[in-house]
Protein backbone atom coordinates (compact mmCIF):
# COMPACT_ATOMS: atom_id res chain seq x y z
CA UNK A 1 0.00 0.00 0.00
CA UNK A 2 3.07 2.66 0.73
CA UNK A 3 4.28 1.91 -2.50
CA UNK A 4 1.17 2.39 -4.26
CA UNK A 5 0.88 5.72 -2.73
CA UNK A 6 4.20 7.13 -3.33
CA UNK A 7 3.86 5.74 -6.87
CA UNK A 8 0.41 8.00 -7.12
CA UNK A 9 2.50 10.85 -5.41
CA UNK A 10 4.81 10.74 -7.85
CA UNK A 11 2.81 10.45 -10.93
CA UNK A 12 1.27 13.65 -9.60
CA UNK A 13 4.28 15.77 -8.94
CA UNK A 14 5.24 14.45 -12.56
CA UNK A 15 2.06 15.38 -14.05
CA UNK A 16 2.31 18.72 -12.24
CA UNK A 17 5.51 19.60 -13.55
CA UNK A 18 4.60 18.45 -17.07
CA UNK A 19 1.97 20.74 -16.78
CA UNK A 20 3.47 23.37 -15.72
CA UNK A 21 6.02 23.76 -18.24
CA UNK A 22 3.78 23.13 -20.82
CA UNK A 23 2.21 26.16 -19.56
CA UNK A 24 5.07 28.39 -19.49
CA UNK A 25 6.93 28.44 -22.99
CA UNK A 26 10.94 29.08 -22.65
CA UNK A 27 12.33 32.25 -24.35
CA UNK A 28 13.86 30.25 -27.03
CA UNK A 29 13.37 31.75 -30.19
CA UNK A 30 13.71 30.87 -33.80
CA UNK A 31 13.14 32.57 -36.97
CA UNK A 32 13.37 34.16 -40.41
CA UNK A 33 14.68 37.41 -41.98
CA UNK A 34 15.07 39.67 -44.98
CA UNK A 35 18.21 40.71 -44.76
CA UNK A 36 20.87 43.23 -46.40
CA UNK A 37 25.09 44.32 -46.15
CA UNK A 38 25.17 47.36 -47.44
CA UNK A 39 29.04 48.97 -48.71
CA UNK A 40 29.31 52.29 -48.72
CA UNK A 41 31.29 53.10 -51.13
CA UNK A 42 32.56 49.71 -52.93
CA UNK A 43 33.47 48.10 -55.67
CA UNK A 44 30.41 47.07 -57.83
CA UNK A 45 31.26 43.27 -57.01
CA UNK A 46 30.11 44.15 -53.22
CA UNK A 47 26.80 44.31 -51.66
CA UNK A 48 24.77 47.78 -51.53
CA UNK A 49 21.45 48.37 -50.35
CA UNK A 50 20.09 47.25 -53.62
CA UNK A 51 20.81 43.54 -52.61
CA UNK A 52 18.69 42.15 -50.57
CA UNK A 53 19.20 38.18 -48.99
CA UNK A 54 17.41 35.94 -46.75
CA UNK A 55 18.68 34.87 -42.84
CA UNK A 56 17.62 32.06 -40.47
CA UNK A 57 18.25 32.96 -36.41
CA UNK A 58 18.00 31.66 -32.80
CA UNK A 59 17.67 34.06 -29.69
CA UNK A 60 17.43 33.25 -26.03
CA UNK A 61 16.38 35.88 -23.83
CA UNK A 62 18.70 35.22 -20.07
CA UNK A 63 16.41 37.75 -18.62
CA UNK A 64 14.25 40.55 -19.45
CA UNK A 65 17.51 42.74 -19.97
CA UNK A 66 20.18 40.29 -21.80
CA UNK A 67 19.79 38.31 -24.87
CA UNK A 68 22.11 36.48 -27.64
CA UNK A 69 21.15 35.96 -30.53
CA UNK A 70 23.03 33.98 -33.91
CA UNK A 71 22.11 34.97 -37.83
CA UNK A 72 23.34 32.84 -40.14
CA UNK A 73 22.59 34.97 -43.91
CA UNK A 74 22.95 34.69 -47.34
CA UNK A 75 22.68 37.01 -50.16
CA UNK A 76 23.20 36.03 -53.84
CA UNK A 77 22.35 37.89 -56.99
CA UNK A 78 23.81 36.13 -60.07
CA UNK A 79 23.85 39.63 -62.07
CA UNK A 80 21.29 38.01 -64.57
CA UNK A 81 18.63 40.51 -64.36
CA UNK A 82 20.96 43.27 -64.33
CA UNK A 83 23.84 42.93 -66.45
CA UNK A 84 26.07 43.78 -63.43
CA UNK A 85 28.59 41.45 -61.62
CA UNK A 86 27.87 38.54 -59.38
CA UNK A 87 27.68 39.15 -55.66
CA UNK A 88 27.75 36.50 -53.20
CA UNK A 89 27.94 36.64 -49.40
CA UNK A 90 27.57 33.91 -47.12
CA UNK A 91 28.30 34.43 -43.44
CA UNK A 92 26.79 34.71 -39.94
CA UNK A 93 26.40 37.24 -36.86
CA UNK A 94 26.56 36.67 -33.13
CA UNK A 95 25.57 39.54 -31.15
CA UNK A 96 25.23 40.20 -27.43
CA UNK A 97 21.90 42.59 -26.46
CA UNK A 98 21.11 44.45 -23.68
CA UNK A 99 18.00 45.97 -23.41
CA UNK A 100 14.28 46.31 -21.99
CA UNK A 101 11.64 44.65 -22.69
CA UNK A 102 13.79 41.10 -24.54
CA UNK A 103 11.62 38.23 -22.75
CA UNK A 104 8.16 39.42 -21.93
CA UNK A 105 5.25 40.44 -23.81
CA UNK A 106 5.53 44.13 -25.54
CA UNK A 107 8.04 46.65 -26.94
CA UNK A 108 11.48 45.90 -26.86
CA UNK A 109 14.93 48.01 -27.45
CA UNK A 110 18.15 47.01 -27.38
CA UNK A 111 22.00 47.45 -28.71
CA UNK A 112 25.51 45.84 -27.56
CA UNK A 113 28.11 44.17 -29.45
CA UNK A 114 28.61 41.75 -32.52
CA UNK A 115 30.79 39.77 -34.34
CA UNK A 116 30.48 38.54 -37.69
CA UNK A 117 32.57 36.19 -40.19
CA UNK A 118 31.41 35.63 -44.45
CA UNK A 119 32.75 34.70 -47.62
CA UNK A 120 32.40 36.82 -49.89
CA UNK A 121 32.86 36.39 -53.71
CA UNK A 122 35.16 39.00 -54.99
CA UNK A 123 36.58 39.97 -58.23
CA UNK A 124 40.54 39.11 -59.04
CA UNK A 125 41.70 39.66 -62.50
CA UNK A 126 38.50 39.47 -64.24
CA UNK A 127 38.17 36.12 -62.27
CA UNK A 128 35.58 35.48 -59.13
CA UNK A 129 37.62 34.01 -55.83
CA UNK A 130 36.33 33.74 -52.23
CA UNK A 131 37.66 36.04 -49.33
CA UNK A 132 36.96 35.51 -45.80
CA UNK A 133 36.17 38.91 -44.11
CA UNK A 134 35.45 39.38 -40.17
CA UNK A 135 35.26 41.68 -37.77
CA UNK A 136 33.62 43.69 -34.88
CA UNK A 137 30.55 45.57 -34.65
CA UNK A 138 27.79 47.43 -32.97
CA UNK A 139 23.88 46.67 -32.89
CA UNK A 140 20.90 48.34 -32.25
CA UNK A 141 17.29 46.90 -32.61
CA UNK A 142 13.66 47.05 -31.51
CA UNK A 143 10.86 45.58 -32.13
CA UNK A 144 7.46 43.84 -30.52
CA UNK A 145 6.59 40.96 -29.25
CA UNK A 146 2.79 39.69 -29.42
CA UNK A 147 2.05 36.39 -27.55
CA UNK A 148 5.13 33.43 -29.24
CA UNK A 149 5.48 36.15 -32.04
CA UNK A 150 8.28 38.69 -31.75
CA UNK A 151 9.25 41.32 -35.09
CA UNK A 152 12.20 43.39 -35.14
CA UNK A 153 13.94 45.37 -37.16
CA UNK A 154 17.80 45.92 -36.34
CA UNK A 155 21.17 47.24 -37.83
CA UNK A 156 24.34 46.34 -37.11
CA UNK A 157 27.34 49.21 -38.10
CA UNK A 158 30.59 46.94 -38.91
CA UNK A 159 34.26 48.07 -38.15
CA UNK A 160 35.07 48.28 -42.05
CA UNK A 161 38.98 47.69 -41.78
CA UNK A 162 38.19 44.33 -44.41
CA UNK A 163 36.24 46.08 -46.14
CA UNK A 164 38.56 49.12 -46.64
CA UNK A 165 41.02 46.34 -48.02
CA UNK A 166 38.71 45.78 -51.15
CA UNK A 167 38.27 49.39 -51.75
CA UNK A 168 42.07 49.68 -51.80
CA UNK A 169 42.59 47.33 -54.50
CA UNK A 170 39.85 49.54 -56.67
CA UNK A 171 42.21 52.98 -58.07
CA UNK A 172 39.18 54.70 -58.12
CA UNK A 173 38.45 53.87 -54.16
CA UNK A 174 41.67 53.42 -52.88
CA UNK A 175 41.69 56.04 -50.06
CA UNK A 176 37.91 55.80 -49.26
CA UNK A 177 36.51 54.36 -46.13
CA UNK A 178 33.30 52.29 -46.65
CA UNK A 179 30.40 52.41 -44.48
CA UNK A 180 29.24 49.03 -43.64
CA UNK A 181 25.52 48.60 -42.11
CA UNK A 182 23.89 45.00 -41.73
CA UNK A 183 19.89 45.38 -41.50
CA UNK A 184 17.96 42.60 -40.67
CA UNK A 185 13.92 42.91 -40.58
CA UNK A 186 13.48 39.29 -38.87
CA UNK A 187 10.10 37.95 -37.43
CA UNK A 188 10.51 34.87 -34.87
CA UNK A 189 8.59 32.69 -32.62
CA UNK A 190 9.00 31.46 -29.16
CA UNK A 191 9.09 27.89 -28.41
Amino acid sequence: MASSVRTLISAIALATAAATTAADPTNFRVGVAGTQLNIDPGPEYVTSSDDTGIAIFAEYPQSNHAASRFIVYRIHDDGSDTGNDRKDVTGFETQLMWGWGLAKPGFRIYTGPAWHREKMLVERSGKYKTRTLNGWGWQLGLGYQLGPITLDAAATWRDPDDYRLENQRTAALSDDTPDVIFNNLMISYRF
